[in-house]
């Protein structure tokens, strides 16, 4: 699924949350279709994202506590090279609008052949309108990109040129996981 040459970034929406009294917005935790999604999603993954010989694929989380419960549920599905990823929790992911998403997929490392974010709507769909060839899948997933989506975009553009060239992305793959 992956051009020896290109990019491959994940967008996984976070599953679905609780909104308990008197917790805070960043703090949220999964309701129970979540906690049963969850998982879901690197089954998915697992089945349907290769990964090369040796690659190691780098997941940047948003640092809420709903998408930070949705990896972790989420690796109990995964496989193979994707047990050896680079977890890293990006704050900014949080709250972030388009223009910071876009930094942020624009600064991945040159050699991170698959880079997956965990974060939130609506900057994951505006990030697919802004970024992706107009196709079927891409109007699929800007129509709703609802909790637990997974978009899989291509690129044959280097990170730091991809985000902001017109349509830089195509999007090969996008499914909801539900348990």
């Amino acid at each position: 699924m992956n051009d020896a040459s290109g990019h491959r970034l994940l967008l996984v929406r976070h599953a679905k949350s609780d909104y308990p009294l008197g917790v805070a917005d960043h703090d949220r935790p999964l309701n129970e279709r979540g906690r049963r999604d969850a998982p879901f999603i690197g089954s998915w993954i697992a089945k349907n994202v290769t990964l090369a010989s040796g690659e190691r694929p780098l997941i940047l989380v948003s640092s809420a506590n709903r998408a930070q419960l949705t990896w972790a549920r989420a690796t109990n599905g995964l496989a193979d090279g994707w047990l050896d990823a680079d977890v890293r929790t990006e704050p900014r992911i949080y709250e972030a609008g388009l223009t910071t998403l876009l930094d942020i997929v624009g600064a991945l490392p040159e050699d991170v052949s698959t880079a997956v974010i965990v974060g939130h709507n609506p900057t994951l769909c505006d990030f697919v309108a802004r970024t992706c060839v107009e196709v079927a899948l891409q109007l699929e997933a800007t129509a709703k990109f609802p909790t637990s989506s997974v978009a899989v975009l291509e690129t044959g553009l280097a990170w730091a040129d991809a985000p902001w060239s017109v349509r830089g992305f195509r999007v090969s793959a996008f499914t909801v996981p539900r348990g």
